[in-house]
């Protein structure tokens, strides 16, 4: 404890007394007069109430004023930002209620832009940032923020985890996002100031038919009033220091608004897809069964792993409907019926002239399972030399009636060395053929009757 502080402030409750020392090191570590209170219960049997502990507290804080550094600000370097309840209202769906303030504050001029908005989502975030810029006509290397889902998922003091969505928006207009530290929005404190200034020096008592109105009038305040002021810590004018100082030092702004998109995670099941809104889309084979992050919105929908961008996709109207693309179907796959017919008749020109003419004509013919027969024929090719295969073929050749038993059973007698089968020889003589004239004499017996 530094040496300067001096005794304890003096205090006229009996049950305090013995415990000033106690109490002062407690609020030199920031607790507060309950947290003060129930630790001089637990600990040392204060029997006191909690009242006398506030008002020996309310001393201490008079007493120990905090100090806080005004930090010196670079022109262009940093804009804070903030949400606000308004103290206005406005009329929604028959009713006047409160809606959200916006302010983006550029730390050096002091120059702002506000908007009402009715909700603080991502969407509606990222857009008032845009304004903003467009306002400014220009974009700071630094946009300090507090630690909203909006933009921040997981706050930390040393790597806080951005939303994936205002991330990549802060990439696409080129600007570091940077969270204050958890607890402490005492280091946004010019914009935090300036939310109260707006509340109370523009929107306090009034009310307006509609956002529209309300912004309307936003901005003519901003110009008449706001502006035009002196501010209290450059002593300058608004609008004048963002003239001279500080307009110049902003970064130029995107050449295009950015693709808000939504993030989700989802599986990639056995088929190689995932579903996005009751539409099917395709991811590359070796996912299957992973987790993937997805991006989407209206137009389209991106699959990622491990931050590496897979595939994207055009955004299906139909619900139910499969979109898929050729580099996601594994090598053994083909994506149609010639494709897959190709790719037997470049297997079986492998073996020889004679088993692709039989491979061929097998699926020149209009039996619907002739894929299945050159499958086997295929087989066939991977069980037995080609020379043996080719051998066989030579004696089927052009044959498309039962060729693959045909096959088989040609390499199996060359296989066994056994002769080939002997056409039997033909005969003119015989006790089943009738001679040509019995067949006359019936022709004419029939003819005549």
């Amino acid at each position: 404890m530094p040496a300067d502080l001096g005794p304890p402030p003096a205090t006229n409750s009996s049950q305090v007394q013995p415990h000033c020392e106690q109490i002062r090191t407690s609020y030199l570590r920031r607790l507060s007069a309950q947290r003060i209170y129930q630790d001089l219960v637990e600990e040392y049997g204060y029997s006191g109430s909690y009242d006398a502990v506030k008002r020996y507290v309310r001393k201490l804080r008079k007493r120990h004023r905090r100090y806080f550094e005004r930090l010196p600000h670079l022109p262009g370097r940093e804009a804070q930002v903030d949400f606000g309840k308004s103290s206005c209202y406005v009329r929604h769906k028959g009713r006047y209620r409160r809606v959200w303030l916006f302010k983006m504050t550029l730390s050096c001029s002091k120059h702002a832009y506000e908007e009402l908005v009715e909700r603080q989502d991502v969407e509606t975030f990222i857009r008032c940032h845009e304004r903003g810029f467009l306002f400014f006509g220009g974009v700071p290397e630094i946009v300090t923020l507090d630690n909203l889902k909006s933009g921040v998922l997981r706050a930390n003091l040393y790597e806080p985890e951005l939303n994936p969505t205002y991330l990549a928006f802060a990439v696409h207009w080129g600007f570091a996002a940077n969270p204050c530290i958890p607890r402490t929005p005492q280091h946004k404190g010019i914009v935090e100031k300036d939310v109260d200034y707006t509340k109370d020096n523009a929107l306090k008592g009034r009310r307006f038919e509609s956002l529209d109105e309300a912004n309307v009038f936003l901005r003519h305040w901003n110009k008449r009033w706001a502006r035009t002021r002196i501010h209290g810590s450059t002593k300058m004018q608004v609008w004048r220091m963002f003239c001279e100082v500080e307009r110049g030092a902003l970064r130029p702004v995107a050449d295009r608004m950015f693709e808000y998109f939504h993030v989700a995670v989802r599986k990639v099941d056995v088929n190689g897809l995932v579903e996005v809104e009751a539409r099917y889309y395709a991811a590359p084979h070796r996912c299957i069964g992973e987790h993937v992050v997805v991006h989407h919105n209206s137009q389209w929908v991106t699959l990622l792993y491990d931050n590496q961008v897979l595939i994207r996709h055009q955004r299906l109207e139909q619900r139910g409907r499969v979109s898929k693309a050729a580099v996601c179907e594994p090598p053994w796959k083909h994506p149609s019926l010639e494709s897959q017919e190709r790719y037997y008749c470049s297997k079986a020109r492998a073996v020889g002239p004679s088993f692709h003419g039989v491979v061929y004509a097998t699926l020149c013919t209009d039996n619907p399972l002739a894929i299945r027969q050159v499958r086997g024929l295929l087989s066939l090719a991977k069980r037995h030399p080609n020379p043996l295969v080719e051998q066989a073929a030579e004696q089927v050749k052009w044959s498309t009636h039962n060729v693959y038993h045909r096959m088989k059973a040609e390499c199996e007698r060359l296989l066994s060395g056994k002769p080939p089968a002997t056409a039997a020889a033909l005969t003119q003589q015989h006790e089943l053929i009738r001679s040509l004239s019995d067949y006359e004499d019936h022709i004419t017996e029939r003819t005549l009757s």
